[in-house]
């Protein structure tokens, strides 16, 4: 009995941990000038935290504070596994930008992935707070949905 609550309390602060850390990597760093749109400043946010997570070609973040853990995606994996395992897996260029019930919803391609018919997707509050990459893949529309645009966006920051 004393080992099992040994071992709940050694997974609560780790969860606790990486809530802890999560929590401000998933807050978008917004642009210095505003954009057109919010459908802009969205895909301007989540193209920022793909690259701060290491999730694009770019390099990431040298701030650890500023890359969310993916509890599902990431689990037992150290800091340097964990970001080689990410490294190029989502496109730096937002395809959509898309408007949902709750926030919002940005598609990339995936690199190495041309020509299908699915992407990745991060999805947002309406106050551009809550960042995640979603686990499951989105479908890559070749038009535009009503409620969603092709972002219109400076290059990032070098």
């Amino acid at each position: 009995m004393r080992r099992a609550l040994s071992l709940a309390a050694v997974a609560a602060l780790v969860l606790a941990g990486a809530a802890t850390t999560s929590v401000d990597a998933r807050v978008c760093r917004f642009p210095p000038e505003p954009l057109e749109s919010h459908r802009d400043t969205a895909a301007w946010c989540a193209r920022d935290f793909l690259i701060r997570n290491g999730y694009t070609a770019a390099p990431s973040s040298p701030d650890r504070d500023a890359v969310a853990l993916e509890p599902t995606m990431d689990v037992g994996r150290t800091y340097n596994e964990m970001m080689d395992a990410r490294r190029n897996t989502v496109s730096g260029v937002p395809l959509q930008s898309c408007t949902t019930n709750t926030g919002y919803l940005v598609s990339f391609s995936m690199p190495n992935q041309l020509d299908q018919p699915y992407g990745r997707g991060v999805v947002m509050t309406s106050q551009y707070l809550g960042i995640t990459l979603m686990r499951s893949w989105v479908q890559l529309g070749t038009g535009t949905q009503p409620r969603c645009m092709a972002p219109r966006l400076p290059p990032p920051a070098p």
